[in-house]
């Protein structure tokens, strides 16, 4: 089988994983982006995260950890639901790509048969799967593999998909025809993430000040949070959707047919006040297998204590 065959048959494959869509390039360095992400971390834009610092030099060059990188096939995984993305005021808000199974297992699942398709037309080739918690900048490696740009909110965007959906890589030894690497900014003058953005994350386009991001916050941070930013977090306990809630581009967005995804919570098990008073064990049982259970209980609770108090002061407020 010729390389362009194997790449036609590699797209077909991966619409019978329901992969919404995949794109290849090239594994060599990033060196724009390189330079930007020193920069971003000198600026201690990245909080606690002192991870994303010390593996800098593997997230900008995939043969830093996997030597035989020839290739990379970026693809995308539509998570949007139909449920409620914003939740009423006496709900906890979870971001909803956390509502369902959690995402790396599956993505991880579908790329590892990916690869053994691959493997079985060309037998000698070695592959490594990436998600989001392996050391790669995978945005800029999804616009060199011309699936999108990168949105004023430092989000991908597609212009046939919108922005909800995960993005997962397979690095390869071999090196196949790579993709038409998608070159334009579609984002133009508008600026809804930036202006909607509570705690001014966004105040640079195309730029994220990490440590005041309300999903950092609520998922990564795990001390005490400044009470400006507590005042701004609303009843988001989980993630936040903000951005990509008022993205133009979203309005393409379709249900994602991967059941993985689908809504696991009852509408009871948003309200703050049941949420405030589960037990760790309840928390466990309750959130297991999702990405809720990254936080953990005391951050969770910590989240839960905070969007409780947002809701009586603004009540208060209101009645005053």
């Amino acid at each position: 089988m010729r390389d362009d065959q194997l790449v036609a048959a590699i797209h077909d494959y991966a619409k019978s994983l329901d992969i919404q869509d995949i794109g290849i390039c090239r594994a060599e360095p990033l060196k724009k982006e390189a330079a930007y992400l020193h920069q971003w971390l000198s600026e201690r834009r990245h909080g606690d995260m002192e991870w994303m610092e010390t593996r800098a030099g593997e997230r900008v060059d995939p043969t830093a950890f996997f030597p035989e990188a020839k290739s990379i096939i970026v693809a995308s995984f539509n998570y949007y639901r139909e449920e409620k993305v914003d939740r009423k005021a006496t709900d906890g808000n979870i971001s909803i790509y956390a509502r369902g199974r959690d995402y790396h297992k599956v993505i991880r699942k579908k790329l590892k048969k990916l690869l053994g398709f691959i493997q079985k037309h060309r037998p000698e080739v070695k592959g490594r799967v990436c998600v989001d918690s392996f050391p790669l900048m995978e945005k800029p490696f999804a616009v060199r593999a011309g699936l999108g740009w990168i949105g004023k909110h430092t989000n991908l965007i597609s212009k046939k998909h919108g922005s909800w959906f995960f993005l997962g890589e397979l690095i390869l030894s071999i090196e196949l025809p790579s993709s038409e690497p998608f070159q334009t900014d579609h984002c133009g003058n508008c600026t809804r993430c930036m202006d909607a953005c509570p705690t001014s994350a966004l105040d640079t386009p195309f730029q994220i000040d990490g440590a005041e991001c309300i999903s950092y916050l609520t998922i990564e941070h795990s001390g005490e949070i400044d009470q400006h930013l507590q005042t701004q977090m609303g009843n988001w306990i989980f993630g936040c959707d903000i951005c990509q809630v008022v993205c133009p581009w979203n309005r393409f967005s379709e249900k994602s047919p991967i059941e993985d995804f689908r809504e696991r919570l009852s509408e009871e098990q948003y309200r703050l006040d049941f949420l405030s008073q589960l037990t760790e064990r309840e928390f466990d049982d309750m959130f297991a297998g999702t990405p809720v259970r990254r936080a953990g209980y005391r951050q969770f609770m910590r989240n839960v204590d905070i969007a409780k108090k947002n809701i009586m002061d603004d009540s208060e407020a209101a009645n005053s």
